[in-house]
């Protein structure tokens, strides 16, 4: 059991430092989003960074959703 819970602890960590910088990226748009004016090109650089960051996490989340639940499933009791 405890070698089934490092492997998807390990599993997760390598999920988590893979999804970071991604959702990183998305909230510093989100930031942009929230105070430029919506007809800057600042604004529309956000806009489209926050586009490409979701269609990127998307698949990202998944697999967190997978290694998470991998995770919990192998946690010793």
């Amino acid at each position: 059991m405890t070698i089934t819970y490092d492997k998807s602890l390990e599993l997760l960590k390598v999920h988590l430092a893979e999804y970071r910088p991604q959702l990183e990226k998305a909230l510093a748009a989100v930031k942009v989003l929230e105070t430029a004016a919506p007809d800057s090109d600042e604004f529309s650089d956000a806009l489209a960074e926050l586009h490409v960051g979701a269609t990127v996490l998307e698949p990202y989340s998944e697999g967190m959703v997978i290694a998470i639940d991998e995770f919990t499933e192998d946690q010793p009791d």
